[in-house]
């Protein structure tokens, strides 16, 4: 298998299928076969539900391109709320203009364009948005945050 790291994107990568590790501790972005759970694995196959691809409705937001990132593993995009300082991350049909399915990979992380960021959680398999304030208030680990994507 050949694996390629590079630039995350969204714009160029419509059609390429993606695999996304976490910084901290290197688990994988991980979507159910069977339900709308999004979680973090440390067994990162390559295939199932840690492939993800982009999207091809866009829309510009603060400079970035953003698209849906797609769930290889059910047709459903990556969903988030938004309201709070932790948002639910899910897995749910793409559509119906929902703001919480659009996003960007642009330097390292992956940003909702309701402003949040995507992250893992302090304990356990969990993953959240929240602003990048709670780096500093609630002294989250940043690498939480980083996010390195791979087309396989």
């Amino acid at each position: 298998m050949l694996t390629i790291a590079g630039t995350l994107s969204p714009a160029s990568a419509a059609t390429t299928d993606w695999m996304y590790n976490n910084d901290f501790g290197q688990p994988c972005l991980t979507s159910s076969t069977a339900s709308s759970n999004i979680w973090v694995q440390y067994s990162c196959s390559g295939n199932g539900g840690t492939l993800w691809h982009w999207g091809s409705e866009s829309n510009q937001w603060q400079g970035h391109t953003m698209r849906r990132l797609v769930s290889n593993a059910n047709g459903d995009c990556l969903t988030t709320d938004v309201g709070a300082e932790t948002n639910d991350v899910y897995a749910a049909p793409c559509g119906g203009g929902r703001s919480g399915q659009f996003w960007t990979a642009d330097n390292d992380h992956i940003q909702n364009q309701n402003g949040n960021y995507l992250r893992t959680s302090d304990s356990g398999d969990g993953v959240y948005t929240s602003p990048y304030s709670v780096v500093d208030k609630y002294g989250i680990n940043s690498t939480r945050f980083v996010w390195w994507g791979f087309h396989l």
